[in-house]
């Protein structure tokens, strides 16, 4: 009895020749065809990635980062094979840029190298862990100063002194749901709280604020903290400040005529306080 085509394999045929020399990026259209998937509908469900950048990602010419890998393979059910899309986006972004560290990017092709078939039992096996686990950490950069960092993918170089790296299975048992919660962040960074700033949104001092972007459109939690742009600077505000009609004189001090200027103002969400260990 003839066996029905697997919707996968079909979709990867249907790719051609435009991304036959990535594997991932073949893997990603499959994937999304498979579902039924436009990339409009791809782009809802990796919060706001842009149809254009996912078109262009299947297509072979972009490359995202592992942040942002990880996000799409979530999207499309296959966090199973998260290590692999990191490995990609490690390879063939840092690769080009020359920006990378040896040992690591060794790693990463060998992750790449195994690809999503499966493997044959380990011939190191304590290696191997470490190789999935640096893999799955997110890497945030560190700003200097509470200053703005603009709105590229990742903030310019002169203004970064160090990287967290977030390892989710240091979280044991809610291990998994730390994964799928750094891997919704948008275009992560992290800046120093100065005693001023924590004063003012009643927080202790020193500490780092981890910033995740929020899309223009995102509904505003009244008990999470935001990140403004205020005259080149960071500061940081309660969601209550921002819901409300008029102005609250906290943002009236930081220069907003009221709530909805303030609101055109948001950079980010404060998704996690770290202590500053420089301290």
């Amino acid at each position: 009895m003839p066996t029905a085509p697997d919707p996968v394999a079909t979709a990867a045929v249907e790719t051609g020749s435009r991304a036959a020399d990535d594997p991932v990026a073949q893997r990603v259209r499959a994937l999304r065809l498979a579902l039924g998937w436009s990339l409009k509908r791809l782009s809802s469900e990796t919060e706001g990635l842009a149809p254009s950048f996912l078109f262009n990602i299947e297509n072979g010419r972009k490359v995202p980062s592992e942040e942002v890998a990880a996000r799409i393979a979530l999207a499309l059910g296959d966090s199973g094979h998260e290590a692999v899309y990191r490995a990609w986006a490690r390879v063939k972004s840092r690769g080009r840029t020359g920006r990378i560290d040896h040992d690591s990017m060794l790693e990463a092709w060998e992750v790449l190298r195994r690809g999503f078939a499966g493997q044959a039992a380990p011939a190191a096996p304590a290696r191997q862990h470490e190789e999935a686990r640096d893999l799955g950490r997110l890497r945030v950069p560190v700003l200097a100063s509470a200053t703005d960092p603009g709105d590229s993918v990742r903030p310019p170089a002169e203004r970064v002194v160090n990287t967290l790296s977030l390892d989710p299975t240091l979280y044991g048992h809610d291990a998994l749901l730390a994964r799928e919660r750094f891997a919704h962040w948008r275009r992560p960074f992290a800046f120093p709280l100065e005693p001023a700033q924590a004063e003012r949104a009643r927080l202790p001092s020193g500490q780092l604020a981890v910033v995740t972007r929020e899309p223009a459109d995102a509904a505003l939690v009244a008990d999470a903290l935001y990140v403004l742009r205020c005259a080149g600077r960071l500061e940081v505000v309660h969601g209550e400040l921002l819901a409300r009609a008029g102005a609250a004189a906290a943002l009236t001090t930081l220069g907003f005529a009221d709530a909805r200027q303030a609101r055109s103002a948001v950079v980010g969400r404060v998704a996690m306080l770290l202590p500053d260990v420089r301290l």
